[in-house]
């Protein structure tokens, strides 16, 4: 066999089959390298949108937690809190809604940044309040009732008592230290009477005195060192004597009388005011125009410092959002209206005047005609009103606080002024250095004034709880 012939038996169909197997690896290995790149890809698209998800939830919840700390925010410092309102952060809203509750606010806000939702609650209750214990309570200027004026509940007063033309006090009455409960035989009291000394009152129930009972009618028992001049329903308990007095039950001599009273502070402090005329003064000054006069319309007011005196008047209806502060005087008049904003409920805020540079003649409130001071609408919520004028306190004849006609408040307080109450006025609660109530004037006190709540500071509040819910 020669050389062509062998050439010409050689198999040409192995190479071809070695090519096409190669590229059968080579399109296997590209097609498993495509779907890996499909799974990795895959893992990745899904990596990435939980991290946009987590990314977003994160947002939410952080929005949430602003609401709830923008609403603990002005709940902690006496600032307007609506019932419902919304803040914006990241381009989105967070829905806020307050709802009262027995001794606070519950609080909830709901976030939502695309479709991605977190809420978050807390619930917070209000601090200790001020508690008025008495319908008056009085410094050591003492308090003098006449023609016919009453105080419905109970009296505490540092300095004199003083009633005569039918005047009347229906609980008890209390004069601390040196002072004296006086009357003209038809000033009534008609629960029990302590006193230094007491003189010409009717009491229903029984009296103590340090020193002597004289010309005086008691209902129950007398306790005194010394009676004179008296007419006893019952016992009479004296150390040194007794005469020109009847006697119903039994006389025990060589008794020791009660000793005196102490004199006891008045509910709100300096301190306190000072607080809520910072509160006041960081929600906003206004220096113009002054005087600053509202006598129409229903306009939202506070917090706020007013630079100058402020005149409420005709039907102008004044809706408080938290503490005013008064550099000046206040003065309310014909059918005007001062309320708090509902979202309030039964909590209770303050308008103050006070000229810290002239106490002596400024920071005097007058109201008069059919003017009102309203709570929310809630039981339990009043407006104090407060003076800073201490005239009376240091010899001055300036009156702090003049309510007249037929003015309908709440909370009526002079630390070291005169409070002067006349005509039909009728007011909740009167505290004052010096009280003066004279032509039918009445003073009902009402039991929610025991445990008064305030916003801001002095009535602060507690976080109870703070989480997120479903």
């Amino acid at each position: 066999m020669d050389q062509r012939s062998s050439a010409q038996n050689i198999d040409l169909s192995r190479p071809k089959e070695a090519g096409q197997a190669f590229l059968v690896v080579i399109l296997f290995v590209l097609f498993s390298t495509l779907a890996l790149i499909g799974i990795i890809s895959t893992f990745a698209y899904r990596g990435i949108k939980i991290s946009e998800i987590d990314f977003k939830s994160k947002r939410s919840y952080f929005l949430a937690e602003a609401g709830i700390e923008d609403a603990l925010y002005r709940a902690k410092r006496g600032k307007f809190l609506p019932a419902s309102y919304t803040i914006s952060l990241y381009d989105a809203n967070t829905a806020i809604t307050v709802t009262n509750i027995a001794g606070g606010k519950e609080i909830e806000s709901a976030s939502n940044i695309n479709n991605v939702h977190r809420i978050i609650k807390s619930t917070i209750k209000q601090g200790t309040g001020v508690s008025f214990s008495y319908a008056v309570q009085v410094g050591r200027g003492g308090i003098t009732l006449e023609n016919s004026s009453k105080i419905i509940g109970s009296v505490y007063s540092n300095g004199d008592i003083s009633g005569k033309n039918t005047a009347e006090i229906t609980g008890d009455a209390f004069a601390a230290s040196d002072s004296s409960i006086t009357g003209d035989n038809s000033f009534l009291v008609s629960g029990n009477t302590r006193a230094h000394l007491i003189n010409e009152v009717t009491v229903s129930k029984s009296a103590s005195s340090t020193t002597s009972i004289s010309d005086s009618t008691i209902g129950v028992n007398a306790y005194a060192n010394s009676i004179s001049s008296s007419s006893i329903t019952k016992d009479a308990y004296y150390l040194t004597s007794i005469t020109g007095s009847t006697v119903g039950g039994a006389t025990y001599p060589g008794s020791t009388p009660p000793s005196d009273l102490p004199e006891v502070d008045f509910p709100i402090t300096d301190e306190q005011v000072t607080n809520w005329e910072n509160v006041a003064a960081a929600g906003g000054v206004h220096s113009s125009p002054c005087p600053y006069v509202i006598d129409d319309g229903t306009v939202n007011l506070g917090p706020i410092k007013i630079n100058c005196d402020l005149t409420i008047e005709n039907d102008a209806i004044i809706n408080m959002r938290g503490p005013i502060w008064v550099s000046g005087n206040f003065t309310m008049k014909n059918t005007a209206q001062l309320k708090l904003d509902p979202s309030y409920g039964a909590n209770s805020d303050v308008i103050i005047a006070d000229k810290i540079s002239n106490r002596a003649t400024s920071g005097k409130i007058s109201l008069e005609n059919t003017v009102r001071v309203l709570g929310s609408g809630s039981a339990g919520s009043y407006i104090a009103l407060i003076s800073g004028n201490n005239s009376a306190e240091t010899g001055g004849i300036e009156v702090a606080i003049r309510p007249k006609n037929s003015v309908d408040a709440s909370i009526y307080y002079a630390r070291h002024g005169l409070i002067e109450l006349e005509n039909s006025v009728a007011l909740k609660e009167v505290t004052a250095y010096q009280l003066n109530l004279k032509n039918t004037a009445t003073v009902t006190y009402e039991s929610g004034l025991a445990s008064t709540q305030f916003s801001g500071p002095t009535g602060g509040f507690d976080i109870i709880w703070w989480l997120e819910v479903p």
